[in-house]
């Protein structure tokens, strides 16, 4: 299985789990074009979509997945907003979980400005992964998770860095308390968990201005011992069971 990452900032979200066979999108917030060219325009092999919330960088583009056949999975605040029903459309309930060809996908909440949610992802030829993003901080734990995607935004440190010199506004810092994950949150996060059998974590949705990428990936990985990546557009991994 391989992952591969479309976008991850605030400029668009769209990640691709694609075996050859099968394919599930996460997030619908890229350009449906480059969607395609990423699947080599093979979009037989898709199996669903999956989005977390409805702001643009995540759900702008969730009409495109629908009006090419996708079974779209979204909470109902993501399709009033953005105006979408169809047979395709649907919608997550809380505590049941969903069948997207061999994926199996659980919703669970997030905890961000608007209703929100995160998903575990299980399919035989990755195992299991988590991906958080846009969430201030996760309230479960998580039992053989092999692959972990998890939001890490911001540090306090960097943010207040960023605030002194101008380059973000003030108002900012509670905003982004209660919205996106701070790194010693999502450190919490990764300790919470249990990680003997994960094989790597990616970390999520990076902020341009309040975040420092090779810190960051160098104190998870101090502080988990795994191999830890920063997803960018380009990037691809491949996501063994083992």
């Amino acid at each position: 299985m391989k992952l591969i990452v479309l976008g991850s900032s605030s400029s668009g979200n769209c990640y691709i789990l694609d075996n050859g066979n099968e394919a599930l999108i996460i997030e619908a917030g890229i350009r449906f074009q480059e969607v395609k060219k990423a699947l080599d325009f093979n979009l037989r092999k898709v199996v669903g979509c999956v989005v977390t919330h409805a702001h643009n960088d995540h759900a702008k583009y969730i009409k495109a997945m629908v009006d090419s056949g996708f079974h779209t999975l979204a909470l109902r605040e993501v399709w009033t907003a953005k105006g979408v029903w169809d047979s395709r459309s649907l919608v997550v309930k809380e505590g049941k979980g969903y069948k997207m060809g061999n994926f199996k996908v659980l919703p669970f909440p997030a905890c961000h400005d608007v209703p929100c949610v995160g998903y575990l992802i299980d399919h035989p030829d990755m195992g299991k992964m988590v991906f958080l993003t846009d969430s201030c901080m996760c309230e479960y734990q998580f039992k053989g998770l092999n692959h972990v995607l998890i939001e890490c935004n911001y540090s306090d440190k960097k943010l207040i860095e960023a605030i002194t010199a101008g380059r973000t506004l003030p108002s900012q810092r509670e905003r982004l308390l209660t919205s996106h994950m701070e790194l010693t949150t999502c450190k919490g996060f990764l300790e919470a968990n249990d990680l003997s059998h994960v094989s790597e974590i990616v970390l999520l949705h990076l902020s341009e201005n309040n975040s420092d990428e090779p810190y960051f990936i160098s104190e998870v990985e101090r502080h988990t011992g795994k191999v830890v990546y920063a997803a960018k557009p380009g990037l691809t991994i491949d996501l063994d069971r083992t």
